[in-house]
């Protein structure tokens, strides 16, 4: 019997090594998450619940290492559902006061608005003057606090059309930003967003004055091959500035700025922000050589937006075949009859 075994022995051994191989790779892995939110995303000292911190932890890789906004959100309120029924924290604690951040951001994400949510936590933060003051045990906290809320806050002004209150939430967030030592690249996004919302509110000098700095400040920067949060930012600002060259009348400008933003983006290829960012220059330049009489450039850059969605799934390809349909029916109607 054992000679018939063992040609088996040694599989049943490499088998076993494997698995436990596997189970220390989980084991690592598992470790080294921890770890990494422990460190990058921190939760605040004042919670010492052991439930409520793993909730706040299950929030946090939902958040930032495997997103789903839906389930990040029930973790969320689940903690705050804890804290408020053990009553170790007030309303206006740092700790509870960051959950709330956190929880419209999430509600933010899968399309639910939590504005007075939003409002409520900003007033504690931010007086009616605009100084950030309030709530919280130090200055270095409450201009967090302020960023952290403008991250959502802003972009639901600006979809609900209430441009100067964006001008206002991305103002201040920048003031807060400048004693903040991060190095994610917000401010060049702040700038962004508060040039969107000048540009929006009708206030194209300012905009085009906002976004040039950031653009000026970008190329500043060494240039790098590596990806990472800053690569094709450039190419969004040359969007925004032709977006609004073309609404100051400035028709040539905003050509090229589209045109610099195209050579940017055509030198990422695979990356999201660059795809993505690559498809609304395509329809820029389509539109604006539609308003200039030129159907045929529109149509040829419309054909190249479909041509970059079959490639990398970006734009939307029922709005660019609807237009593409609309400029031939112009051709048609416009060619020369015999």
């Amino acid at each position: 019997m054992r000679g018939r075994l063992q040609p088996y022995l040694g599989t049943i051994r490499i088998a076993s090594a494997a698995s436990t191989l596997f189970l220390l790779s989980i084991g690592g892995l598992y470790l080294y998450t921890n770890h990494h939110l422990d460190t990058k995303y921190p939760e605040h000292p004042d919670i010492k619940d052991k439930e409520t911190r793993k909730l706040l932890r299950g929030a946090a890789l939902r958040e930032h290492i495997a997103p789903d906004p839906r389930i990040a959100y029930m973790f969320l309120q689940r903690a705050l559902e804890l804290i408020y029924k053990q009553g170790d924290l007030s309303e206006d604690s740092e700790a509870v006061q960051e959950i709330i951040a956190r929880l419209a951001g999430a509600a933010a994400q899968f399309g639910e608005q939590k504005t007075s949510m939003l409002y409520s936590a900003w007033s504690k933060v931010v007086d009616a003057d605009g100084q950030i003051q309030g709530v919280g045990n130090s200055d270095h906290w409450r201009k967090q606090q302020v960023c952290r809320l403008a991250d959502t806050l802003g972009p639901l002004q600006i979809e609900n059309g209430d441009y100067q209150g964006a001008i206002t939430t991305y103002g201040t967030a920048l003031r807060a930003l400048k004693d903040l030592d991060l190095e994610e690249p917000k401010q060049a996004n702040y700038i962004i967003s508060l040039g969107e919302a000048f540009a929006l509110s009708g206030d194209l000098q300012s905009a085009y004055t906002l976004l040039m700095s950031v653009l000026i400040d970008l190329n500043k920067r060494p240039q790098t091959q590596q990806v990472d949060r800053w690569t094709c930012l450039d190419s969004i600002v040359m969007l925004d500035i032709a977006q609004v060259e073309q609404q100051r009348g400035h028709l040539q400008q905003s050509r090229k700025w589209a045109e610099s933003g195209l050579q940017v983006t055509s030198q990422h290829k695979t990356v999201g922000a660059c795809d993505n960012c690559h498809a609304h220059l395509l329809v820029h330049l389509a539109k604006l050589s539609e308003s200039q009489g030129d159907l045929k450039a529109a149509l040829d850059h419309l054909s190249l937006g479909i041509k970059h969605f079959k490639e990398t799934s970006t734009g939307d390809l029922n709005i660019l075949d609807s237009e593409i349909r609309r400029i031939q029916s112009q051709m048609l109607t416009s060619a020369p009859k015999n």
